[in-house]
């Protein structure tokens, strides 16, 4: 049947681009005609590889036992040799249908034939089951239209691999199967004529063949054109949205069961070069110079990759410039530098197998990487000494043999260092050694070290070319999870769903920014599956890589549970509770958290930044203390930070810190990513400090003095300021109305140049705290006498608070200037220093009740009057 579409350019929207599709003339369509007789085939090879075990066996106890006269011996045998003729005969017949039948060449590349796609039939650029699944679409659809679900029909249909997809989807795929096959028999039965194909259909088609082209392929798969329904079709997407997916994660998921599946053709095809090449050849040993030394103290990284089947994701620009340092003549040292956990050693790794197999640059090929343990070395060699010709023999050892790749990982821990117990500067043993092209060394260090220790030698940090290695990417480091799941899966029994896996990667790139891929989702993974196995379960799923993310980050992560949704819902009463009065302040950060825990928006920067602007003692610093405990869990998860301390420029470094000092800033927030940071008095910091907020406020992130990212987005920052608390104080005596204000103190602080505006609008508010009127500071005062209360009781003693008393410790405590700060000076003069004294005297003791006298602020304990 032919084909003829519209598209354009966009894989998305192919409207204004025909094409041609003719399967009967076709080169995969002999192979399609031909399967049900290569099936017969496949069970005539089955039936006689059963028949010819079954002779051998009869013939081997009739032989040896005698058993069985001659006759029948000779008829046994005559079988035997009848079967394994059939047998050779039926495998060489279907090992031609695989290799050759279902795989035809075709005229020319699949990217030629995009580019033409009319003067192609672009039937011959599907592979067997993507063609045979699309063309039975073709062939069997009865509804007035073929559109995509037929193909998707046929997919599920005839290919039963696919059902291990779905099962790591988390998907019901029986559910699925049904869902698909039900769409496919709503459409009504076309009377007469040919079905017409559906722009739908078109679009998947063609899709397919451009996702092919981007993933490598010679041919469209049956993984692509799965991946393209997953974008197009109708139930297809439905079922995604029901299962929380992704069209990606199709794509994922087929990209890497097509990895398994050639991986494991590898592993059966014993004859193939890449297999021959991992066992060796002694001709090769013999060449080189023997490394006694080198091998007691050292591991063979070329011998653990011999013995092992390891699978490699990113790094690949890393890999080439590793090559190629080592490859010239001269200054070929290299010094792997990078954050741990970013996969450095990964690269060494990497490298060992393309050295072993001979597809790396020709200086390197058929070397040995072998990595030397210093640290095992200085364990069994006391003396300095005797350890220094230990390493000048093993660098020499390494030089003279000739296909040495000598590892050095930590090497920051022994260049620049003063000797020490367990410690040891090398610098003057191997920077001979360093000279020479014929020594090839691959250093493995962090920029901490880096910058700490071998900064201080920079002549022998000039002998090596420095290769940065960065943190891969998502994709790759799901690609790698995804080979490690199995081994864990093995390792523990346990099953390992791809949701899961994509949870622990997202997770971890968003709740743990200091840590670098792949290594923190890797971790992640170990900690869920071993927490699972703990807990007598056999699958990991995303609630619980949720939950272990919670543990490690203290922070509230996935499905929203009840206690925290309480929270957030009454979050404005439960901060009144502490604060009284700014119901502006309480409602704008309130609100913030919510849209943050809720996810409505994807932001860069903080879940919320706000500028609390107002005269001392209003609640500013109570408001930020009282969303620290109550949201943050506690007190100590704010970071307070006091600006005035950061007055000067070079106060950047005690800020984001340096090689020789924490950052005030930084530390705590790698410590705790979750939390709320309080700048007090941020008008008196220095131009150049604000100018880092900025970019906290932009991007959520800030590089330290060491070069670590530190991340913001899981924290909340309120500044404060004083600035223009007079316009407050003189507007409130003038009655003008609210609205007025709020825009005079920003005007103010445009005018004043207190801030630039660049800086103001990074805010998500500005919040102008009001005086407190002398009924609030009754409301503060039973706040704090009611805290008095409770550590009073803590100690068994009972002090009655009177309304009177309220009412006269507000009296004497209002202050419009100084707010509540005064009222604190008079709970202090006039209530807790007489309690202090009485305590001490002996006249309160456990079990005591007292009352205090508003007038004279005299106790009354247990009925008797006690002056002060």
């Amino acid at each position: 049947m032919d084909s003829t579409a519209h598209f354009n350019n966009n894989p998305s929207s192919f409207r204004h681009r025909p094409f041609n599709m003719n399967f009967k003339n076709s080169r995969i369509y002999f192979a399609i005609r031909m399967e049900k007789i290569f099936r017969a085939i496949l069970f005539l090879k089955k039936l006689f590889l059963i028949l010819l075990a079954l002779s051998f066996v009869l013939f081997l106890y009739g032989f040896f036992l005698q058993r069985f006269e001659y006759a029948l011996n000779r008829k046994i045998l005559g079988i035997l040799f009848i079967s394994l003729s059939f047998y050779l005969i039926c495998l060489i017949k279907s090992y031609f249908f695989e290799e050759k039948v279902k795989n035809p060449r075709v005229s020319c590349s699949l990217n030629e034939a995009l580019s033409d796609i009319q003067h192609y039939n672009i039937a011959d650029y599907f592979s067997f089951e993507a063609a045979r699944a699309v063309f039975s679409a073709l062939k069997s659809a009865r509804s007035p239209e073929i559109t995509s679900t037929h193909i998707l029909y046929f997919i599920l249909k005839n290919n039963p691999e696919f059902k291990i997809l779905f099962s790591r989807l988390l998907v019901d795929y029986k559910g699925f199967m049904d869902a698909v096959r039900g769409e496919t028999k709503s459409y009504p039965v076309i009377k007469e004529g040919l079905p017409l194909e559906s722009e739908e259909f078109k679009k998947s088609i063609l899709n397919s063949l451009e996702l092919a082209h981007i993933h490598g392929h010679e041919k469209c798969d049956v993984g692509d054109l799965l991946y393209s329904l997953a974008k197009e079709d109708k139930v297809f997407k439905e079922m995604l949205i029901q299962n929380n997916l992704k069209a990606e994660d199709i794509e994922d998921l087929s990209l890497w069961m097509e990895r398994l599946r050639e991986k494991e053709k590898l592993r059966k095809s014993f004859w193939k070069y890449e297999n021959l090449a991992k066992r060796g050849t002694l001709a090769k040993h013999w060449t080189s110079g023997f490394t006694l030394t080198l091998d007691r103290y050292s591991e063979d990284i070329t011998e653990q990759i011999k013995k092992s089947n390891i699978d490699f994701a990113g790094h690949s620009e890393e890999l080439n410039s590793v090559e190629r340092i080592l490859s010239i003549k001269g200054n070929n040292n290299v010094l792997l530098v990078g954050n741990p956990g970013t996969g450095r050693r990964s690269i060494v790794y990497h490298l060992a197998k393309r050295s072993l197999l001979g597809s790396s640059m020709e200086e390197i090929n058929y070397k040995r990487v072998v990595e030397l343990d210093i640290s095992s070395l200085l364990a069994q060699i006391e003396s300095v000494e005797e350890t220094e010709v230990a390493l000048d023999k093993i660098f020499q050892e390494s030089l003279t043999a000739g296909n040495i790749i000598l590892v050095l990982d930590n090497i920051h821990d022994y260049i620049g260092r003063e000797q020490g117990l367990g410690i040891m500067d090398i610098s003057g043993v191997i920077s001979p050694y360093l000279r020479l092209s014929g020594f090839k060394i691959i250093a493995i260090a962090d920029y901490e070290g880096l910058h700490r220790n071998m900064e201080k030698n920079p002549g022998i940090l000039s002998l090596f070319e420095k290769v940065e290695v960065s943190e891969i990417s998502r994709k790759d480091t799901i690609t790698l999870l995804q080979n490690i799941s199995l081994l864990l899966e093995q390792q523990y029994n346990i099953f390992i769903p791809y949701p899961s896996i994509r949870e622990a990667v997202s997770l971890s790139e968003r709740y743990f920014p200091s840590l670098s891929f792949p290594e923190k989702a890797i971790e992640l993974m170990r900690e869920t599956v071993v927490y699972v196995a703990s807990r007598k379960e056999k699958a990991v799923l995303p609630s619980h890589v949720s939950r272990i993310v919670s543990e490690k980050s203290e922070i509230p992560v996935g499905e929203i549970e009840q206690k925290e949704k309480d929270i957030l819902i009454n979050l404005e009463d439960l901060i009144h509770k502490r604060i009284i009065n700014q119901e502006e302040a309480v409602r704008e950060v309130s609100s913030a958290l919510r849209r943050a825990r809720a996810e409505i928006t994807v932001r860069q920067g903080p879940m919320g930044a706000f500028l609390f602007l107002g005269p001392t003692g209003v609640g500013k610093t109570e408001t930020a203390k009282a969303l620290a405990e109550i949201y943050f869990g506690s007190e100590s998860n704010m970071i307070r930070l006091d600006m005035s301390e950061f007055q000067n420029s070079k106060d950047i470094s005690r800020l984001i810190g340096s090689p020789s000092e924490q950052g005030l800033l930084t530390s705590p927030v790698r410590e705790k990513p979750f939390s709320l940071i309080l700048l007090d008095e941020i008008e008196k910091s220095h131009p150049n400090i604000l100018n880092i907020f900025l970019q906290v406020f932009d991007e959520g992130h800030i590089t330290d003095g060491l070069g670590r990212k530190v991340d913001f987005r899981n924290t909340i920052i309120i500044a404060t300021s004083n600035a223009g608390y007079e316009i407050i104080l003189k507007s409130i005596k003038e009655k003008e109305k609210w609205g007025g204000i709020r825009q005079k103190m920003i005007d103010f602080l445009f005018q004043e140049k207190i801030f630039r505006p660049e800086f103001l609008n990074r805010f998500d508010a500005f919040v102008v705290f009001a005086p407190l009127s002398q009924e609030n500071l009754k409301d503060i005062a039973g706040l704090m006498l009611g805290k008095l209360k409770k550590n009073l009781l803590n100690k068994g003693i009972e002090i009655v608070i009177t309304e009177e008393l309220k009412e006269e410790i507000a009296r004497l405590g209002y202050n419009p200037v100084f707010g509540a700060r005064h009222m604190r000076r008079v709970v202090q003069e006039k209530i807790e220093n007489p309690l202090a004294q009485a305590i001490l005297k002996g006249y309160l003791s456990r079990g005591s009740k007292l009352e205090m006298n508003p007038k004279d602020f005299n106790l009354i304990v247990n009925n008797s009057i006690i002056k002060n």
